[in-house]
Formats: C-alpha cells, structure tokens, sequence
C-alpha cells in the first residue's frame, strides 16, 4: 500500500531553470515526511498524470493534495479535469493542503477567489507572491476544532504557517468548516467524519 501525493505545480515552474530545482528537492521533502508519517512508501504523481483510473489501480491508503505558487488563471481548466473527477469518485481519504483544500472545494462545486487587493495602507507581506493581493503569509492563528479527528492534538487556537492570496468563497455542500483563519473564514473541512 503506498500514500500517494499529488504535485500541483504549474509546467512553468516545474520546466524554469530555477524554479524548478528547489521546487524539486521540496517535493522530496514532503514525499519523505509522509512516508515517515504514515509509514507506508509514498509515490509523487503530477496532478495532469491523475486519474479515477489510475487510482483505481493503484489502490492508495489515501490521496495528499499539495499546494503551488502559480496563481490559477495560468492554468488550462482541461488539465484538471482528471484531476476534479478523482477528487469526486476517490473512494480514499484525501487531504488537501493549501492548493490541494482549493481544489478539493472546487471539484465538488465552491466557488474560489483571491483575498482581495491591498487596500491603500495595507503593507503586502510578500510582494513577489500575488503582487497587490491581499494574503496571509507567515506564522498566523488559526482556529480549529478539536472534536475533528484531524485536529485531535491541536490546541483550539493554533499558529500555523500560513501562504496563500486565493480562498475557497463558500462550503461545498455536504461538507462542513473544521478551521477557520482571519482573512479564510473556510480554511479546512471534511465531508464527514468518516471522510477523515
């Protein structure tokens, strides 16, 4: 059985110079700590190589959803498509970080946005990420609910790193909110506990 963890990173990136190394050796990164974790190999797949299909096959423990840096109109809607359909008929836990939380809300129809643009006054905390976007960047609080077996050992109010401009707008329906941050009043839910 393996955890399998899908990179949702843009080709411009994965094909820049220099981009494209360090983006890389993150993904390595991230693919250790989770079979660490779970204690199970993990396998990085790209999102446009994801399918019912192929997860059908490949019979995962669970799906990890990661997060980009493209902002998402530089993305071609086709390419996801395989991507939404596993999203919707994967019969594994999944989890979305980040991007991954987006893209799970939007396969099961939430609308998405950014944050808003910087309001004269407003300092931008990373002005090379989202230029003139309102984003929450950095280690800010986030409150969960612990009764989630998600956050089971999380305190109520937590800091947690925090990068991101764009936002689910709404709760999918059947899903509910199991954390919230200032400016993501949605951060994270589940379908159901037994989702989990």
């Amino acid at each position: 059985m393996t955890i399998v963890y899908i990179d949702t990173e843009h080709h411009r990136v994965l094909e820049h110079a220099e981009l494209s190394p360090s983006h890389h050796a993150k993904i390595e990164m991230v693919r250790d700590r989770l079979a660490s974790a779970s204690g199970q190999p993990c396998e990085v797949r790209h999102f446009t190589a994801v399918s019912p299909t192929y997860i059908e096959q490949r019979a995962p423990l669970a799906l990890v959803i990661g997060g980009n840096l493209t902002n998402w109109a530089e993305f071609d809607d086709a390419d996801l498509v395989g991507l939404f359909a596993t999203i919707r008929t994967a019969s594994v836990p999944i989890l979305g970080i980040c991007a991954g939380h987006q893209l799970i809300g939007r396969a099961h129809g939430a609308a998405w946005g950014p944050l808003g643009t910087l309001q004269r006054g407003e300092v931008d905390p990373d002005p090379e990420f989202g230029p003139g976007q309102r984003k929450e960047r950095g280690f800010m609080p986030v409150e969960v609910n612990s009764r989630c077996p998600i956050f089971r050992d999380v305190a109520p109010i937590s800091v947690m790193f925090q990068h991101h401009y764009w936002h689910l707008e709404e709760v999918p329906a059947g899903f509910v909110v199991q954390a919230r941050s200032q400016r993501s009043p949605m951060i994270s839910r589940s379908r159901s506990a037994s989702r989990i």
